[in-house]
């Protein structure tokens, strides 16, 4: 599947004196969806925030190891964190959109970079083609001045995704993004993930298996902290290696 566009060795993350992760390798391929799988607490959503190092923001964090995308690890000395996040977007349990206009929270990371303010008809131009890669365009192209907190939660979910994409990112970040949606919402957004996975680089954390099952061509199962399993989902859903994983995924631990 192509040289890995991340990987990690021997990766262990603090909190103080607890630790969270426990010797976690790992290896994702290029354009292809990533699942991680496993209970509640078991550090998935930990090791989503490794790989834009927002577990920085929690006060004790430490990580030991190597984080490497594209070949330099993200731990290094003089990292530049802004970049690091416009290369690795994060798309949340919970749609964020900022309380603006529709337009103003897609062209939000091009301000941030400082990229087009001044040029008016190229921001709508990318505003347009953004909204149309995640299928909203044609719903919202008359409504780009309304509140973007008004929309639907799928809307909302879609928006924030657009939202990344305008500072093109490489790799996408997704911690259980349809928790908050129904079944046809969802179906929408894994829809929108074959999609992006064309272009984009996605690493999921889902509790739902069948979720995993349906998007992913590659999956791990965490426990602990520990990533217990990872390979092909196929295999991780029918002949898995570890008796752990296998107990999981037919229900008799979780």
């Amino acid at each position: 599947m192509g040289k890995p566009v991340i990987y990690t060795q021997n990766l262990n993350l603090y909190y103080g004196d607890f630790q969270a992760l426990v010797d976690v390798d790992l290896s994702v391929a290029p354009k292809s969806i990533t699942a991680i799988i496993g209970p509640s607490g078991c550090g998935k959503s930990t090791l989503l925030r490794v790989f834009n190092r927002m577990n920085d923001l929690v006060e004790g964090a430490r990580v030991t190891g190597e984080v490497m995308l594209d070949d330099e690890n993200i731990y290094g000395p003089g990292t530049d964190l802004l970049k690091l996040r416009k290369k690795v977007g994060m798309v949340f349990q919970r749609p964020n959109p900022f309380p603006l206009s529709i337009f103003e929270n897609i062209v939000f990371g091009l301000r941030i970079h400082n990229l087009y303010r001044r040029d008016k008809d190229l921001l709508y131009t990318i505003a347009k083609e953004s909204l149309q890669s995640v299928l909203l365009w044609d719903d919202l192209k008359n409504k780009l001045d309304h509140l973007a907190t008004n929309l639907s939660l799928e809307q909302q979910q879609k928006l924030c995704i657009a939202r990344l994409l305008v500072v093109k990112p490489e790799v996408l970040l997704m911690d259980e993004p349809c928790s908050a949606l129904d079944p046809q919402s969802t179906a929408r957004i894994e829809e929108l993930m074959q999609e992006l996975k064309k272009n984009y680089t996605i690493i999921i954390v889902t509790h739902n298996m069948q979720q995993a099952a349906r998007v992913s061509e590659e999956a791990g199962y965490m426990l602990l902290g520990e990533l217990i399993e990872f390979g092909k989902t196929k295999t991780i859903f029918t002949a898995p290696r570890d008796k752990r994983t296998e107990d999981y995924i037919t229900g008799r631990l979780g």
